[in-house]
């Protein structure tokens, strides 16, 4: 791993092995009890971000003020959700910095832990379709297709589908050349053949441009494919719209809008603690490490999910369905219980406005009621 040792910067191409090294190193529950000691847990992940960030460690309040102004600059919330969160974390008085991170940190993992079976069965099918189909380049979107990625290498390393499995570091803020995105050496060259990108999802407009720039001269059945996580476009595929695709079918003509929990559902990926962000220094793209509290989150669910994937078999597409249905049972009466509001991240997906920065009209099509409104995309 090449580390920027003059500012703390960390090349893009080096985060899948630094990433993959700092998991394998995080302390794991005591074998007689399962327990897990969060305070000496949170203390590993302290000690890593003040060696590798070398800032000074924050108080605990200043760790939680320097969280809410990352959410705030992240923009992946709105202030509603935001202030939930902070209430899902609050660890309350705790005696040390540790002991009030791995409080945080235990609070944070019981309202995801649900979660990780659907993001896990996603990788897997996207695994699964892309060795099926012959897409032999996978690329998942970083930073929100981190659990996927970890997930899909941690499949691949199980069961060897010949795959080439690669992090693309692009974004609507920051879109450098193919090479900037994919950390690419000097000299290093990426011509895929066959391709499938990878997003949480959305509207497109990141995918659309990557897609462009992998091969512009593609024909139609060679062109990339587009696998979304969940999707507000009704010409890319979401996994998530079409998993609870039946409960749709079912209930939006009871009065019953799913389709809003698929928006919440991608929310709550979406809104997952990035441990870094991706800055440039001098042109070229590198990252450097979030704030103590996001970075001992965002580390704490992607030890997780590995362990997860580590211990579990592929986790089937009825099973995935039946976990959608409980959250959704969670997310639909949580107004009315006071256990299920409190089992979740926040409760309400972000507004569906459409934002005009999002050049949606660029990516030339026309939808229709209900596909509009099943996917999300229509203005509301």
């Amino acid at each position: 791993m090449t580390l920027l040792t003059d500012d703390r910067h960390i090349l893009v191409g080096d985060i899948p092995n630094w990433l993959t090294s700092m998991i394998s190193r995080c302390p794991t529950p005591d074998t007689d009890t399962a327990a897990t000691d969060w305070a000496h847990t949170a203390q590993h992940w302290i000690h890593c971000w003040a060696a590798a960030a070398g800032r000074p460690v924050p108080t605990m309040y200043e760790a939680l003020d320097r969280f809410v102004a990352t959410m705030r600059a992240e923009g992946d919330l709105s202030e509603n959700q935001i202030a939930q969160v902070c209430h899902a974390v609050d660890p309350g008085r705790a005696p040390s910095l540790a002991e009030g991170i791995g409080a945080a940190t235990e609070r944070f993992l019981w309202r995801v832990r649900p979660w990780i079976l659907l993001w896990i069965s996603f990788a897997h099918w996207t695994v699964s379709w892309c060795t099926h189909r012959q897409r032999g380049h996978l690329l998942f979107l970083a930073r929100d297709m981190l659990t996927t990625y970890l997930t899909a290498r941690r499949l691949h390393q199980k069961t060897p589908s010949g795959l080439d499995i690669r992090l693309a570091h692009a974004s609507r803020s920051d879109h450098g050349t193919l090479s900037d995105v994919l950390g690419l050496r000097t000299g290093e060259q990426y011509r895929p053949g066959r391709v499938a990108l990878v997003d949480s999802g959305c509207y497109g407009t990141v995918m659309s441009r990557l897609a462009g720039q992998l091969d512009p001269a593609a024909v139609p059945e060679d062109e990339a494919a587009c696998l979304f996580f969940f999707s507000r476009n009704p010409r890319i595929f979401g996994y998530l719209n079409y998993l609870l695709s039946p409960s749709i079918l079912e209930l939006d003509v009871a009065g019953t809008d799913v389709a809003d929990f698929v928006i919440y559902a991608g929310d709550v990926l979406e809104a997952m603690p990035k441990p870094y962000r991706v800055v440039r220094s001098n042109g070229v793209l590198t990252t450097e490490l979030q704030d103590l509290l996001t970075f001992c989150l965002g580390m704490a669910v992607l030890k997780e999910v590995d362990d997860f994937s580590v211990a579990g078999p592929p986790v089937t597409v009825p099973q995935a369905q039946r976990r959608a249905l409980e959250l959704y049972a969670a997310y639909a009466h949580a107004g009315r219980s006071r256990m299920l509001a409190d089992s979740l991240l926040f409760h309400a997906p972000a507004p569906q406005q459409l934002p005009d920065s999002y050049g949606f009209a660029s990516l030339d099509y026309q939808s229709f009621p209900p596909q509009n409104e099943i996917f999300g995309s229509a203005p509301g």
